[in-house]
């Protein structure tokens, strides 16, 4: 049995059957008392009366006890039950893209949902779905290819209405039927903790009240929310890296999405964090809005999402060509694709120098790609010390899950 699921029965048991195991004893124990009574009554010479009606009484208070007993078995086993199919879902809610995993009969599954809605419902036409939902008397479409499509690469996405919109969406493509969920989500550094390095409780309980909203869909059923707990972004990232560390180690975590930069430094086996950064204004967002622009000058208007697919296949010519209007414009698009992705290069190795004294670097989110040679080189270090997972973008999502 999976260690998440032993510990919630346990709790259970703990809780409500306490008094199962108290009515059990009570009924071994009266098991006893009455079979004691018989053998008294045999030696000893009681009156006929007494006898019957003594019997009648153990009888009364034995069939009771054994009633209450299957009663409060009963009891536990609906609880138990409800308890193992209330699903735990693991999301991290990216601007760009939200990551989710989550366990079915103690195998972990994932999957990424891109961030590309519209403020209006999509036109329904042949066999494929449309997803059309409503909230706050707004409605939606998933629409990754419209120009309209709303920008989510601003820090109040965290708390917006596209944003529990998004993680329904999301929850909907993992292909599990809508049902309650506890679903455990992220903040940024900047966001989650307040000028003091303490969690900033207040935005912490905003983020749970928005994604607590209930979201309609046309013609179908979304997930009911039951709770929200919320994580703080990079750190559980290097949860298992840190777990096998020696203890005089450290790791600094770089965590590049398409709205923030995260970077913490945390002590081995996670027994403290060293320091923390964060900016909300530095992201792959600074490389989608140059390629945009370069790309409205070509004629091609896109939306954020296909302007990530440009950053995405930037050494790919023949996926840039069958894409650009005006075929002309090709090497301006290419150069603003190289000029931005070294301009984020070099804000985040600037980042990357307020820090030291870590011995391991890890880069995760869906920018690592982008910066992960270049901070490799600018940090120096062993190439055994240098940490980037083939899925760099579930690194946090699979830290989530491992902390639990």
């Amino acid at each position: 049995m999976n260690p998440r699921n032993t510990v919630y029965l346990y709790s259970i048991f703990r809780h409500s059957g306490m008094a199962t195991l108290f009515l059990f004893i009570s009924y071994l124990s009266l098991n006893g008392l009455f079979l004691l009574w018989s053998s008294l009554i045999n030696t000893f010479f009681i009156s006929k009366i007494s006898q019957i009606f003594l019997n009648k009484l153990f009888i009364t208070v034995h069939s009771v006890s054994i009633i209450v007993f299957v009663l409060l078995f009963i009891s536990n086993i609906s609880l138990i039950q409800s308890g193992k199919h209330t699903m735990k879902i693991f999301i991290d809610d990216g601007s760009t893209n939200i990551k989710l995993q989550w366990e079915v009969e103690g195998v972990a599954r994932q999957a990424i949902s891109p961030n590309s809605f519209k403020r209006e419902w999509g036109v329904a036409f042949g066999s494929e779905p449309v997803f059309n939902y409503t909230l706050n008397g707004e409605n939606y479409s998933f629409d990754p290819i419209s120009p309209e499509a709303l920008i989510t690469t601003r820090i109040d996405w965290q708390y917006s209405d596209v944003n529990v919109v998004a993680v329904h969406h999301a929850l909907l493509k993992t292909g599990l039927e809508p049902q309650p969920v506890d679903i455990v989500v992220t903040l940024p550094l900047t966001e989650f903790y307040n000028h003091d390095n303490q969690p900033d409780q207040a935005k912490i309980a905003r983020k749970q009240a928005s994604l607590m909203r209930p979201v309609t869909l046309n013609g179908g059923e979304t997930f009911t929310v039951r709770s929200v707990q919320v994580m703080p972004e990079s750190i559980p990232a290097g949860y298992r890296v840190l777990k096998e560390m020696d203890d005089l180690d450290s790791l600094l975590i770089i965590d590049l999405g398409g709205t923030t930069l995260d970077i913490s430094h945390v002590r081995a086996k996670m027994r403290g964090i060293s320091r923390i950064y964060g900016s909300s204004s530095l992201g792959v967002s600074l490389m989608t809005g140059a390629v945009t622009e370069a790309l409205s000058a070509a004629r091609t208007k896109v939306s954020s999402w296909m302007a990530d697919m440009f950053i995405i296949n930037r050494h790919d010519d023949d996926f840039l060509r069958q894409r650009i209007n005006d075929v002309s414009c090709l090497e301006s698009v290419k150069a603003a694709l190289s000029a931005s992705q070294n301009r984020l290069i070099n804000r985040v190795t600037d980042a990357v120098n307020t820090f030291s004294g870590y011995s391991h670097v890890m880069v995760i989110g869906g920018g690592a790609e982008l910066i992960a040679g270049a901070v490799r080189e600018h940090c120096g270090l062993r190439d055994d010390r240098f940490i980037m997972s083939e899925s760099s973008q579930f690194d946090l999502v699979s830290g989530m899950y491992a902390i639990g």
